[in-house]
C-alpha cells in the first residue's frame, strides 16, 4: 500500500489533474483517543490508528450530487476536513449505521458544521483495513440533534 505525501487538498489536486490515480491513499490525522477508548468498551482491536483518505473517496466527492446545495466542501477548503479530524469539536458514534461509525464535526460557520465520516477498521478490496473517511460535507447544527448519534466526546 503506498501512501501519498502531502495534504488532503494536494492529494485531491493531483488526482484531479491526473484524472485518474494509481491506488493511493493520504494519511491525513490519527484517531482520537477517545475513539479508541470507545472502542476498547466495545471489544474492538484497531488495526491502525491512522485515518486515510482513498482516492475513490476523492473522485465521489469531485463531482457529487449535493455541491449544487452547497453540502460538498470545495477542494479549495479540504484543509477543513483536515482539522475536522485533526480538531474535532465533537465526535459522535452514529447508532443508525449496520457497522461502527464515527462522526467527527468542526465549527464552520455560524450554524454550520464541517462533518467527517470515519469507518474504523474498513476494509479495502476486502483485505486491506484503513481507518477511512469515507464522507464530508456541510451540516446544520440542528442535523446532529437527532438521538442516532451518541456524543463519544
Amino acid at each position: 500500500m503506498e501512501y501519498y505525501q502531502g495534504s488532503l487538498r494536494q492529494f485531491a489536486e493531483e488526482l484531479l489533474a491526473k484524472g485518474r490515480g494509481n491506488g493511493q491513499m493520504v494519511i491525513v490525522a490519527q484517531l482520537d483517543g477517545a475513539i479508541i477508548k470507545d472502542m476498547n468498551k466495545k471489544g474492538m482491536v484497531l488495526q491502525s490508528e491512522s485515518i486515510v483518505v482513498t482516492q475513490q473517496t476523492v473522485f465521489k466527492y469531485v463531482h457529487h450530487p449535493k455541491s449544487k446545495k452547497e453540502a460538498v466542501i470545495p477542494i479549495e477548503q479540504y484543509d477543513l476536513i483536515e482539522n475536522a479530524l485533526k480538531t474535532p469539536l465533537h465526535i459522535y458514534e452514529d447508532t443508525a449505521q449496520k457497522e461502527l461509525v464515527y462522526v467527527f464535526t468542526h465549527p464552520f460557520e455560524q450554524s454550520k458544521l464541517v462533518k467527517v465520516v470515519v469507518h474504523p477498521n474498513y476494509r479495502l478490496n476486502g483485505k486491506t483495513i484503513i481507518n477511512a473517511a469515507k464522507s464530508w460535507g456541510f451540516v446544520s447544527v440542528e442535523s446532529l440533534e437527532n438521538p442516532q448519534f451518541v456524543l463519544i466526546k
